[in-house]
């Protein structure tokens, strides 16, 4: 998947059985089994925020980094996630990982102790403290620029959407217009296209156009099914809180992300040590080229 423009794939390739759009999480072709989070891009917005805007009562964590220190606070609604997090910082569990995982105008990815003193070509993401936390996904916590979310191994090992035990993310994201807020829907619709009973042989005609090589066809039920569809989107973007679609126009964020992962807090300072953290160059494996580590998390009392 291309790391600086929008990407998505038309219905057709849904249908065919493809991966559906915003899940391809890995660039180029790499394992399914690596802990990760999909992709959007456009331009970041660069807002700063301060620390009232996170209740008072979520616990704050103090990330030191080689590139400066930011501050994150924990929603302690999602009470599996956030105290399963203040125990590994307890621990020293993310002392000295890297951020292994830099998506420019996306997403920063860290959590994995297979990082520490990794050698610079090492393949990583899969590593953890070897258990899972069960999905707290909650439509109303949004993947705006400076949340914190879980990341998790992809659909197909993992229908439950649990996170990994450790590995986690700090969105950038970019600015998003209404136009491509109602194309990061277009997954949720075409899941409830598909699971409508009415539609059941549109979707196996096009598997079956798909198995036989019938492109022309294929495109003929994927125009179809876009049809059929934009009802469908109008009405989820509508039933979105205003306040949502204008955090996500002016803060900027990834939208195709909520309700596919467990946000568990949100960045509170330090936006400009994320900046530094996205802007660093990156292999084809999107890990920075210089190391980038926590040199110390701690639980700010």
């Amino acid at each position: 998947m291309l790391k600086k423009t929008l990407k998505f794939l038309p219905v057709a390739m849904i249908m065919a059985g493809a991966l559906v759009p915003y899940t391809a999480c890995n660039t180029e072709n790499k394992s399914n089994t690596t802990d990760s989070v999909a992709q959007v891009a456009q331009t970041p917005s660069g807002e700063d925020y301060s620390d009232s805007s996170a209740p008072a009562d979520w616990t704050r964590v103090s990330v030191k980094t080689t590139v400066g220190d930011m501050v994150i606070a924990l929603n302690p609604a999602q009470k599996q996630h956030s105290e399963n997090f203040i125990k590994l910082v307890n621990q020293g569990f993310y002392n000295g990982v890297l951020f292994h995982r830099v998506i420019k105008d996306f997403m920063v990815q860290s959590g994995d102790p297979k990082s520490k003193g990794a050698a610079p070509n090492t393949q990583l993401g899969d590593g953890g403290p070897g258990y899972t936390v069960p999905s707290e996904i909650k439509s109303e916590y949004r993947h705006f620029r400076g949340a914190l979310s879980a990341a998790r191994p992809s659909d197909d090992i993992n229908p439950m959407k649990n996170s990994s035990g450790s590995q986690f993310f700090i969105v950038t994201g970019t600015q998003v217009s209404e136009a491509q807020y109602k194309m990061a829907l277009e997954t949720i619709a075409f899941d409830l296209f598909r699971k409508d009973p009415a539609n059941a042989e549109t979707v196996r005609n096009g598997q079956i156009m798909s198995q036989s090589g019938n492109m022309a066809g294929l495109r003929a039920i994927e125009l179809q099914v876009k049809e059929k569809m934009n009802p469908i989107i109008e009405k989820l973007y509508a039933d979105i809180h205003a306040i949502d679609k204008k955090r996500y126009a002016t803060w900027g964020g990834a939208p195709n992300l909520d309700d596919n992962y467990t946000v568990f807090g949100k960045l509170v300072s330090g936006y400009h040590v994320l900046a530094t953290i996205e802007n660093q160059p990156t292999n084809l494996q999107d890990r920075p080229t210089r190391d980038i580590s926590i040199i110390e998390a701690k639980v700010l009392k």
